[in-house]
């Protein structure tokens, strides 16, 4: 027989088993069942198990009354079709009952792999010797994988063979372990002893527990590292400003692996905390991350332990060293079913004003389905963290209800914030609400969200433009929320002048009317960048004032330098720091290391260095500065490190608000980069005399002994990134800029006189509280919420004003006439009507 016709008659052979085949279509109809409440969420997930589970036990009777279970009658490649299908089923199960949390991404794929491997050695004959070498290694890898699984269910395997009785249910518990058993026989049934064969297999056992040891000694380094530092700072409690978890935060290094360190026991199954999926169906953590399985995770945990953190301090490094503070975000009620279903952006930018105003129309779904007649609908909570540029403020919220736009009112962020609790944590009503957050964020709320439900809400964005070595830059106002994976997106972009030297990129067409559109996607990086061509001269005037633009240009002022500071982090280079310390001449320069500020000497330069770089950022304590009045601080900013609201209950920030509170101001020079969190919001509260650039342009500050001074009053606001200051003075003229002037000028001015008080406290200004309901902004003091009736808006004493901008719209300007303005609209009223009935008067004037 030639070694072609070999193949096609295994192949024939399978396919002519009349039990094989049926295995083969039972196991495809068990993947379908297992798959239909996977990819439609629904809460009847019982009668599939049962459907699965009795396919299962159907086949595996007729493996048994046919006789192919016995030896010599070619029934390995059948059994294995049946532990597939036990497999699936227990999985089904396993939603039920989970003794396995979700699997990691990783695993799922490892497991997948081992299924199609072990359906592929029943042709194992037909495919060429590199396959076979691969199936082998695969193998190897499956007995490694179930050997786990088996060990790990371990506990409840008696007790699935005690409660067999009961439909045979309970020996699921047995699926690992017959598999890790028949792994071995199939090796041995599939000419094993072939050289390559057995190499292959032994290999995929080899590197499975190469990887295993690996991973295991990584873990131990990060938990050794981690107890080390916490317990250092840990002693010290009494005498230090910050907490310990925030030292270990700063000499650690992210990764993957440090990264499940910290999530351990919350987020990922371990040993000590395998009986929270049965015993702790409601988590008291503020941390809103689905619970997974990662075999890695357990076996490493196991071996080593976890940290010794608490979860509290955990989530606090978690929030800012992976950029997770949505999943740290305060829920009233869960949001694991939302997906983001569709994004629409539309915006319109003024390129000689510097500054654009967008509206992000959001729809969000909830994707579980209830089926069964009077269950309790599945409530859930919508929450959006969005990420505004520097200046930036919200001017505008919607949202739908009974597929009507509803606007928001404005109000006082207590006010607000009281109505959204008390109707969400009690009432269970329609409302929405949206608060100002430090560092550039706006959180927004909506509830609720009902089973295969969808919700829609707009929010409205007016932000300067950025100015960029003579380019303005329109980005994607971006943000965290629930799932965008399959999110798509529609972008409209018009301008009020034709933009010059337009950078588009590749996702936007443009339209014969100048406006750009795209859709495709979601993607949250994308930008804009045009020619700046200058501002122009154009005003709005409302209430008697009168807002206008023109270009910022720096004030400088006589600056005595004595001290200066270097706030020395991962990010400097050993020749910045050289080289800004060769310009400082015989000026004191001092940096802070661990907790103490350590002058700098010839002698001591380069240690000093080498410890204050091991820090992944830094946090400068500003109240350690002696004579603030005659002291620089020279910094570069670390996007991923804490922020003020991280620091709070600290005796640093006791100490900070102190240093604020005595109207303290330092200057401060950036070497290049964005600004921490922690000094963005210093600066915000208008801490500092602020200047950014390279070492260059610090030596010629340095050397004409000068410094930009701060030039922001009542009358005069500064937008540093857009390279401009909004004016404000009494009087009356014709408008000919948008009403966007006067809400950025609200609220940078509200930011620039509140100052410190950001971080200290104190009484609310009734003037700015008025000046943001004018403006209709959303500001530390004010907030925007829908709630669904009037008597709701009643009952919380939120009304709308009636000489105000309203709600900000890419159709109108929104501006409210001036005294003069409604008398010519009087006037030009009354000329209509007389000259429109002229005529008849006339007439009856004549008649008389």
């Amino acid at each position: 027989m030639s070694r072609q016709t070999i193949p096609l008659k295994i192949i024939r052979k399978r396919f002519n088993d009349e039990i094989y085949c049926t295995g083969l279509i039972l196991l495809a109809v068990t993947l379908i069942m297992f798959l239909i409440p996977a990819l439609s969420p629904i809460e009847d997930e019982l009668t599939w198990f049962f459907l699965n589970h009795a396919i299962t036990v159907g086949y595996f009777l007729t493996l048994w009354i046919s006789g192919r279970l016995r030896r010599g009658r070619e029934g390995l490649h059948p059994f294995f079709l049946f532990l597939l299908m036990f497999l699936v089923s227990a999985y089904a199960l396993n939603r039920l009952f989970p003794v396995f949390e979700v699997s990691a991404p990783w695993f799922a794929v490892m497991i997948i792999l081992c299924a199609v491997n072990y359906f592929a050695f029943a042709f194992i004959r037909v495919v060429p010797v590199p396959v076979r070498i691969v199936m082998f290694f695969l193998l190897g890898l499956s007995l490694c994988c179930f050997l786990y699984m088996a060990i790990y269910v371990a506990p409840f395997t008696a007790l699935g063979l005690l409660a067999f009785f009961f439909f045979g249910i309970s020996l699921h518990a047995l699926v690992p372990l017959l598999f890790f058993l028949y792994t071995i026989r199939l090796f041995r049934r599939s000419n094993a002893r072939r050289r390559p064969y057995k190499l292959a297999f032994w290999s995929g056992i080899g590197i499975t527990v190469l990887i295993v040891l690996v991973y295991t000694i990584l873990w131990m380094m990060n938990v050794v590292e981690m107890g080390r530092e916490y317990r250092r700072w840990s002693e010290k409690v009494r005498d230090t400003y910050l907490p310990a978890w925030l030292h270990v935060a700063a000499h650690i290094t992210p990764n993957p692996v440090t990264g499940k360190v910290l999530r351990a026991e919350m987020v990922y199954t371990t040993a000590d905390g395998w009986e929270r999926p049965f015993f702790n169906f409601g988590s008291s953590l503020n941390w809103n991350e689905a619970r997974k399985h990662d075999p890695l995770v357990m076996i490493a945990s196991t071996l080593c332990g976890t940290t010794m953190m608490t979860d509290e301090d955990r989530i606090h490094i978690l929030k800012f060293l992976y950029d997770s503070r949505y999943e740290a975000e305060e829920r009233l009620w869960s949001g694991d079913d939302l997906t983001t279903t569709h994004v629409q952006t539309s915006a319109r930018i003024w390129p000689r004003l510097r500054m654009a105003y967008t509206e992000k129309t959001v729809n969000v779904k909830n994707n579980r389905i209830i089926t069964e007649r009077g269950r309790w609908r599945n409530n859930q909570e919508a929450i959006y963290i969005f990420h505004l540029p520097e200046g930036a403020v919200v001017s505008s919220l919607s949202l739908w209800i009974n597929n009507k736009e509803e606007k928001g009112l404005l109000t006082t962020k207590a006010k607000a914030d009281s109505a959204y609790k008390t109707i969400v944590g009690v009432e269970n009503r329609d409302p929405s609400v949206v608060h100002w957050q430090e560092g550039n964020t706006v959180t927004v709320r909506v509830f609720p969200v009902l089973d295969n439900e969808e919700r829609q809400f707009k929010l409205g964005i007016t932000a300067p433009l950025s100015l960029e070595h003579g380019a303005l830059i329109y980005r994607n106002i971006y943000f965290d929320g629930p799932v965008t994976s399959s999110t798509g997106e529609d972008v409209e972009i018009s301008f009020e002048t034709p933009p010059a030297d337009l950078q588009k990129g590749g996702i936007f067409s443009k339209e014969k009317d100048g406006r750009l559109t795209a859709s495709g996607p979601y993607s949250a990086d994308w930008q804009l960048s045009f020619k700046d061509e200058g501002l122009v001269h154009q005003l709005f005037s409302a209430n008697g004032k009168v807002f206008s633009v023109t270009p910022y240009r720096k004030e400088l002022a006589t600056a005595d330098i004595s001290d200066v500071y270097l706030d020395v982090n991962s990010v400097w280079s050993k020749n910045e720091y050289n080289t800004v310390l060769s310009l400082l001449g015989h000026k004191r320069v001092w940096v802070y290391i661990d907790e103490m500020m350590e002058q700098v000497t010839e002698q001591n330069r380069s240690e000093l260095f080498k410890q204050a770089a091991a820090s992944r950022f830094s946090l400068f304590p500003f109240f350690k500065i002696s004579q603030p009045s005659t002291a620089i601080v020279i910094s570069k900013g670390v996007v991923n490190s804490p922020s003020v609201d991280d620091l709070e209950n600290t005796r640093f920030m006791d100490a900070l608000k102190g240093w604020l509170a005595g109207g303290q101001h330092v200057m401060l020079y950036n070497l290049g980069g964005e600004l921490s969190p922690y000094l963005r919001t210093l600066k915000e509260c208008r801490t500092f005399r602020y200047d950014q650039g390279d070492i260059a342009a610090l030596k010629a500050l340095l050397d004409a002994h000068r410094f930009p001074a701060s030039i922001e009053n009542d009358q005069r606001i500064v937008i540093e990134s857009a390279g401009m200051t909004i004016n404000e003075t009494p009087g009356t003229e014709v408008s000919t800029a948008p009403d966007h002037l006067q809400r950025l000028f609200a609220y940078n001015h509200i930011m620039h006189a509140m100052g410190p008080r950001l971080l200290t406290g104190g009484n609310e200004s009734d003037t700015l509280v008025a000046e943001a309901a004018e403006s209709y902004i959303v500001t530390p003091l004010s907030s925007l919420v829908v709630l669904e009736k009037q008597e709701d808006y009643d009952r919380f004493n939120i009304k709308e004003s009636n000489n105000s901008l309203k709600n900000a719209s890419l159709k109108s300007k929104g501006a409210v006439p001036e005294p003069h303005e409604w008398a010519l609209i009087v006037i030009g009223l009354l000329l209509i009507v007389y000259l429109k009935f002229r005529p008849v008067l006339f007439k009856r004037v004549a008649a008389i």
